[in-house]
């Protein structure tokens, strides 16, 4: 199996909200912060705008570089150090206030007041243009939305079995989160998710590169969301190097990914069986982390839905 953990997209709220954890068990398990979403967050993908490095009283160069992203729904602790290099030195190169995207792991810690603070570890900072900024900020309307929906399902008179979900293809990732929500959150109000939702479509409208977007409410329970359509290209950044060594292996793994999404119903690669698959060709764990996020950050695959690839439409980019 891959170390490689889902990056969820989320916004700051919801993180915010997030005081569940389930602990893994082992030496190097892998822990994870639940938010009343649905997602079960070790890694995650947020965008905004982000601030210069605020104070720290420790040297630069091999202290925590620390920041604070602001998105339409509130602010988030943005922190890097000695384990993160690069997430450190991307945050060092901030000198203003600067839209961005940023993965990293869901870190919680204690503070004076009573209840721990989560923050992100960042591993990556990217400065994002306008298009790619709304597109990333509508994929992650659409999924919250789709996750908050479908724990709200789970939680209604008659809820779906785990193969009615799957059948009508939800993630396992998202089943099993919504799941943990359930049983750690059984009193979410629903009602500031929409409020926050409907702020980042405020957003989304103003921008004359956007479609269209269902407004989020009560009454849209159990619909299907209308993705917003950002109608300008997205900026393309330069590509990443291929990992060494795997580049014989490429050409495989898109053949795996284009195989596993034909046959699937929903025109997806689910995670799993892409890891299992690749493992039957010599292609596992880091030389498939590698491969699989060089593919991803180059533009070649993408990741619609957490836990779901498909080769992305039109060409990569190029370096």
């Amino acid at each position: 199996m891959t170390g490689r953990e889902l990056a969820w997209r989320v916004f700051a709220n919801e993180v915010q909200a997030s005081s569940a954890e389930e602990k893994g068990s082992g030496e190097k398990a892998p822990s994870y912060v639940i938010s009343p979403l649905g997602a079960r967050m070790n890694r995650v993908l947020v965008t905004g705008t982000i601030s210069p490095l605020e104070p720290t009283g420790t040297d630069p160069t091999t202290g925590f570089a620390r920041a604070r992203l602001a998105d339409p729904t509130g602010i988030l602790p943005v922190s890097a150090g000695a384990f993160q290099p690069q997430g450190r030195a991307d945050l060092q190169r901030v000198t203003q206030p600067t839209r961005v995207f940023v993965v990293g792991k869901v870190a919680r810690f204690r503070t004076a007041g009573p209840t721990p603070e989560v923050s992100i570890r960042a591993e990556a900072v990217r400065p994002v243009a306008d298009a790619e900024f709304l597109n990333l900020s509508a994929e992650a309307a659409h999924q919250t939305l789709e996750r908050l929906e479908l724990v709200l399902r789970l939680r209604g008179t008659s809820p779906p079995s785990e193969t009615e979900l799957s059948r009508s293809g939800v993630s396992p990732h998202w089943i099993r989160g919504a799941q943990a929500a359930l049983q750690r959150y059984p009193t979410l109000d629903a009602k500031p998710y929409y409020e926050s939702l409907r702020a980042v479509l405020v957003m989304l409208r103003a921008a004359p590169a956007v479609e269209s977007f269902r407004p989020p409410g009560p009454a849209t329970v159990g619909t299907a969301p209308e993705i917003v359509r950002v109608v300008h290209p997205r900026s393309a950044p330069a590509a990443p190097s291929p990992p060494a060594g795997l580049k014989a292996l490429e050409g495989r793994l898109l053949e795996i990914v284009d195989e596993l999404a034909e046959q699937s119903p929903d025109g997806y690669a689910d995670m799993d069986e892409l890891v299992e698959r690749a493992a039957r060709h010599g292609l596992e764990g880091e030389r498939m982390e590698e491969l699989l996020n060089y593919l991803s950050e180059n533009g070649t695959l993408e990741e619609p839905l957490v836990g779901k690839f498909r080769r992305a439409e039109g060409p990569p980019h190029e370096g």
